[in-house]
């Protein structure tokens, strides 16, 4: 975990993106826990956080070159949710995310990524295996028959973004 003490988000950028994205990511979580799905106006809100915040708390020239990450990330994205079914609400969200990232920072995100999915896969498997939930929530997405096989990946990515900005305010 060394590598999460030693970021190249600065504690300023990683303090006022945390802040700003904290409501979207909470709201990511909420709605893709509710019906696995990430809103597009969330994907919207991220994007326009960076476009904006980013020009105050970023070299220019760091800043223009975060575009890039957009792109190439939204290319990738979208060619796993044509070949292997990943969600294109999880695409479009990686995509608008991916300019927070630094580029020496994405083995990081990775393993944080990495530590949120087996919690979010443990704990899909405990809720679904409840019988205490499935009497309090029997309408819950989760539990029917035709989602059985999906993954609400928003719920191990919206944490992901947050932890890397606490992890990167923490660092400095």
């Amino acid at each position: 975990m060394e590598m999460l003490s030693t970021l190249a988000i600065t504690p300023m950028q990683a303090t006022v993106f945390g802040l700003l994205t904290l409501p979207v990511t909470l709201w990511v979580i909420w709605t893709d826990l509710l019906t696995m799905k990430i809103r597009n106006g969330a994907v919207l809100a991220m994007l326009a956080i960076f476009v904006v915040a980013g020009l105050f708390v970023m070299p220019l020239s760091d800043y223009a070159w975060r575009y890039l990450h957009f792109v190439v990330m939204l290319v990738i994205c979208f060619g796993l949710t044509m070949t292997i079914g990943m969600g294109a609400g999880d695409a479009k969200y990686i995509a608008a995310v991916a300019p927070f990232v630094a580029l020496p920072d994405v083995s990081a995100v990775a393993l944080l990524y990495a530590v949120w999915s087996v919690i979010l896969l443990l704990g899909m498997f405990v809720a679904r295996r409840s019988g205490a939930l499935r009497r309090a929530k029997p309408d819950w997405i989760w539990f029917a028959e035709d989602r059985k096989g999906y993954v609400p990946f928003g719920l191990a990515l919206a944490p992901t973004v947050s932890s890397y900005f606490a992890f990167g305010a923490l660092a400095g």
